[in-house]
């Protein structure tokens, strides 16, 4: 092996036979092309445009002319395929934006190694204007309807007022801030339910973009059963000893709730049956009477179901009461009447109650009434109505009165004159045809023949009256 190593000969065609090689490997890698990926384009349409950069606690992006873009890329295919459509973002820098309007240009994001060829359009208008906050009222409506016979009552949103911030020209539209609940089905008051507001414009219209501060409210929702409440009237059975007047009466409460129909409901306007036995009272002083009441037929029930009363009887007092004036009650138009007698036109009567009571007493607290509706002309001898104060009554009440009156059929009135107010022979055409004819006031009383006080008429005592 050295002989050959150190024969020159052998040495060249080595050397000869390595640079063939190194020859051969340099031009066969030379010859032979490296393929290169293709570049290709892609078009996305309706790439939505994204604002930022606005102080939206100062201005509103009202108004932009476009708000989807469309953009062409270019890169390699296999960069495009890999490329999802969500990774494609065209911004608006609004950071710089004034108030009004301006034309503002669009930035594009891509993936990495891809290139934006064309963007349209590459900008865009805008209108900005300021924020302003005003405070409106919330209201509340329900939807649906409750369980049967039940009704909607009260609704109560906490807090009762919202602030709504808009630009100031939709903030000039705002009509209402409202939300809504269901109530179908509901039997009973719904508490602390959470509800959305919306504000809405004239038209009522929900206004997109408006900032409700809260935007959410709790309420509560009165849901009734069908009941309704009413008044209390007391009367009496039983008497009095002799010699007491009842000075007070006090009721623990003073309405009711009665339960039924709408129907029956409507119709009611107080309750009147309770019956307060005078019988239990045997001497002057205070003292409380049970009362258990009972619903009206056709009512299913009534709340409460007793009450109490505190009555005050002291002992009975008297006075005499002067220059009553007695007024006429005509219905009839064709007729007029005068009170013939007494001359004087009034009368004194004889009262009996409480000290306290008739102490107070004045002649502007009593009326009596002479009805001649059904009479024809002529005189006659006309009973009076005699209404006093409750817890007031007559002494003689058992003696009639009377007074007489002379009708007469209404003359034809002359025509008045306007310049001077008289009918052409110097009387005032509003002076009455008599000095008592008309329509005598009740002031709300019952009036039936004999004495009645003004407010319910007492059984078996004739010592009660108003408080």
């Amino acid at each position: 092996m050295n002989k050959w190593i150190n024969n020159n000969n052998f040495a060249k065609i080595l050397a000869v036979a390595v640079s063939i090689i190194l020859w051969s490997m340099v031009h066969l890698n030379s010859t032979t092309p490296t393929p290169t990926e293709k570049i290709d384009t892609r078009i996305i349409e309706n790439v939505k445009v994204q604002p930022f950069g606005l102080d939206e606690n100062k201005y509103i992006l009202s108004a932009m002319d476009t708000d989807k873009v469309r953009i062409e890329i270019k890169g390699k295919k296999t960069d495009l395929l890999s490329a999802f459509n969500g990774e494609y973002k065209v911004k608006l820098d609004l950071s710089n934006a004034k108030v009004g309007t301006s034309t503002l240009p669009l930035s594009v994001d891509i993936p990495k190694g891809l290139e934006v060829v064309n963007i349209q359009p590459s900008s865009v208008t805008v209108n900005i204007e300021e924020r302003n906050t005003a405070t409106f009222p919330v209201s509340i409506v329900t939807k649906g309807t409750p369980a049967a016979g039940y009704q909607v009552g009260k609704i109560t949103p906490d807090p009762a007022t919202v602030k709504v911030t808009l630009p100031e020209s939709q903030l000039r539209e705002v009509d209402k801030v409202q939300g809504t609940v269901t109530i179908d089905g509901e039997n009973s008051t719904i508490k602390e339910k959470r509800i959305k507001l919306t504000a809405y414009d004239k038209k009522g219209q929900e206004i997109e973009g408006a900032i409700l501060d809260p935007s959410t409210v709790t309420a509560e929702v009165t849901i009734s059963p069908p009941y309704k409440e009413v008044p209390i009237e007391l009367h009496y059975t039983g008497k009095l000893p002799e010699g007491l007047v009842i000075s007070k009466a006090q009721p623990n409460v003073s309405k009711v709730k009665l339960y039924g129909s709408q129907e029956e409901l409507a119709g009611v306007k107080s309750y009147t049956n309770i019956s307060v036995d005078l019988s239990q009272i045997t001497q002057a002083g205070t003292i409380v009477l049970p009362v258990d009441l009972t619903a009206p037929p056709g009512f299913e029930k009534i709340e409460p179901s007793s009450l109490q009363v505190e009555i005050t009887t002291v002992s009975n007092s008297q006075r005499v009461i002067g220059d009553i004036p007695i007024t006429i009650k005509n219905d009839n138009s064709n007729l007029t009447a005068d009170i013939i007698s007494p001359a004087s036109r009034t009368m004194s009567l004889t009262l009996s109650g409480a000290p306290g009571l008739l102490n107070s007493l004045t002649k502007d607290d009593i009326q009596l009434i002479a009805s001649i509706g059904n009479l024809k002309p002529g005189t006659h001898e006309v009973p009076l109505q005699v209404v006093l104060p409750r817890y007031i009554s007559r002494v003689d009440q058992g003696s009639p009165l009377t007074a007489t009156v002379e009708v007469k059929e209404a003359s034809t009135p002359a025509t008045a004159d306007p310049e001077t107010g008289t009918d052409g022979k110097g009387k005032d055409k509003n002076q009455n045809q008599g000095n008592h004819s008309g329509t005598g006031t009740e002031n709300g009383g019952t009036v039936s023949d004999g004495t009645v006080d003004s407010q319910s008429n007492p059984v078996d005592t004739g010592e009660t009256g108003t408080n």
